[in-house]
Parts: C-alpha cells; sequence; structure tokens
C-alpha cells in the first residue's frame, strides 16, 4: 500500500504576483506554495534536450563540480563525493545517455547548487522581482541543478527562503513544516546538522520498496516517523514539471527527488 496519495498538496498560486508573494510571506506562518507559470518569458523556459543553448553559455570544457553516488542516495551517503569533471562530459555522460547506463545502481552525477554568475545564463533567466520579496529585502543567491533521474536530497531546512523553479523534465518536492525535527533524526555532525539522516526517498519509504543495503527494522523505523510526520499540520507535497515553482518558506523542511529522467531548474534563496 502507497501512503503518497494521503500527503496534500500544496496550495496552487498560478503566475503569483511580486505583491501576493510579499503578502504571504509576511504572514506569521508562511505556507508552500505551488505556483506555475512564474517564468513563461525566460529564454531558458523553450529550452529542451540535448541542451544546446546551456552547453554553448556555459562551455564544453568548463570544470563544474558535481555530486557523485549511487542513485536515490542523498548527500550523506557514505560514498558521496564532490569531484570536478568538464560540463560537456557531465551532460554526455550522465544526462544524455550517451554513455549508456543500464545499471540502477550506478553511480549517478548531480550538478548540484552551482552559482549562477554566467552573462548568457543571466540572460537566459533573468532575476524576478519576486527575489526580493522576503521580510528582509534580502536576496543572497542563485544556483542551477541538473541531474538525471534518481537524484534525490533528503530532508534538510535553509535558513533561508526558497524559491525553485523546475525547467526541463519532472521534480517532485516533499515539505515538512519547521517542528518537524523530531521525526527526521537529524546528523549531529557538523555541517549537517541542518539535515536529516534518513537514508532514502520518500517515495521509496511510503511505497514499502525493499532496499537491499538498508536493515528492514531501519526502514521500519524510519517509515514510522516519516508516517508520523506527513499527518502534521500543513505537510505537503508539491509535483513540479517543467515551468512550475514551488515557494519554500524559512525553516521548513524539504526533501526532493527527480522523476522520470533528465531534469533541470534553478532556484533563489532571499529573505
Amino acid at each position: 500500500m502507497s501512503f503518497l496519495a494521503h500527503i496534500p498538496n500544496a496550495r496552487s498560486a498560478p503566475k503569483l504576483s511580486p505583491n501576493s508573494l510579499r503578502a504571504h510571506l509576511s504572514q506569521s506562518h508562511p505556507t508552500p506554495l505551488h505556483i506555475p507559470g512564474l517564468v513563461s518569458h525566460w529564454k531558458a523556459s523553450s529550452w529542451k534536450l540535448p541542451l544546446i543553448e546551456l552547453r554553448e553559455a556555459i562551455g564544453e570544457d568548463k570544470e563544474v563540480e558535481v555530486e557523485f553516488g549511487p542513485r536515490g542516495r542523498g548527500y550523506l551517503d557514505k560514498d558521496y563525493k564532490r569531484v570536478s569533471i568538464g560540463f560537456g562530459l557531465f551532460l554526455d555522460a550522465f544526462i544524455l545517455d550517451k554513455i549508456p547506463n543500464t545499471s540502477p545502481n550506478l553511480t549517478i552525477a548531480y550538478l548540484a547548487q552551482s552559482d549562477i554568475d554566467n552573462p548568457e545564463l543571466l540572460k537566459a533567466m533573468p532575476e524576478l522581482e519576486h527575489f526580493s520579496c522576503g521580510p528582509r529585502g534580502q536576496n543572497f543567491r542563485r544556483a542551477l541543478w541538473i541531474g538525471p533521474d534518481g537524484t534525490f536530497t533528503p530532508f534538510h531546512k535553509d535558513p533561508y527562503i526558497g524559491l525553485y523553479i523546475h525547467l526541463i523534465g519532472r521534480k517532485r518536492f516533499f515539505l515538512l513544516p519547521p517542528d518537524a525535527r523530531q521525526y527526521l533524526d537529524i546528523s549531529p555532525n557538523p555541517p549537517y546538522t541542518n539535515t536529516s539522516q534518513i537514508p532514502l526517498p520518500v517515495t521509496r519509504l511510503l511505497s514499502d520498496t525493499p532496499s537491499e543495503d538498508v536493515p528492514p527494522d531501519i526502514l521500519d523505523r524510519y517509515r514510522r516517523l516519516l508516517l508520523e510526520a506527513i499527518k502534521m499540520n500543513s505537510a505537503c507535497q508539491v509535483g513540479l514539471n517543467a515551468g512550475e515553482s514551488v515557494l519554500i518558506p524559512e525553516g521548513w523542511w524539504h526533501s526532493a527527488e527527480g522523476v522520470g529522467g533528465p531534469g533541470l531548474g534553478v532556484n533563489a534563496w532571499f529573505r
């Protein structure tokens, strides 16, 4: 039995205006929002695989830092590491499948939270007024995310408001309110004291999918914790298609999964 259908969807706010976002964030307890249609004017919103425009903008031989690890495991996994690789090779080997991968357990690479400072990228995805709508008016940072099917970011929280915009493929977010810490088995080890040690994606844990390398009693424990967490008021999920966004209020726990193929997105952190 899958429990995923019992997790409510976040409230949808199509083409949310900056003023409406500002009002939402000024509430004492703002909640996540699903925002379709926010970036239809971006040149990047028309990009498709094989990402020719992105390859030209960043450069075939540009060194980028990517996360290497087993499919469906996060950055706390013992086999996780960060490696520098040429951007063109990263696309060909891990996004475009020019080097075929037939094993579901083979290492995957994820270009995660890569700063957007390239002039061509900035033209294709210009800053939104929304990025300055936090209560403090501070715009911290913008980043690029590119990964294959099976990318997984464990539950964690940020000291900023997050606005994630998906441009290619599909991605699913699970969001829990700030007081969900008791259900998430948070790492005691710096710098990951904002990150859950639950090792598998929510979709796997709550669909009773077995895992060969996690003992059944550990899986059962984490499954019970998550089932309690999703009962919390305002706990929700957001499924993103291309051109859709999710608002993550400051302090909210969130986990993300790449779904059904390669994905590309950008985000902004602000306060």
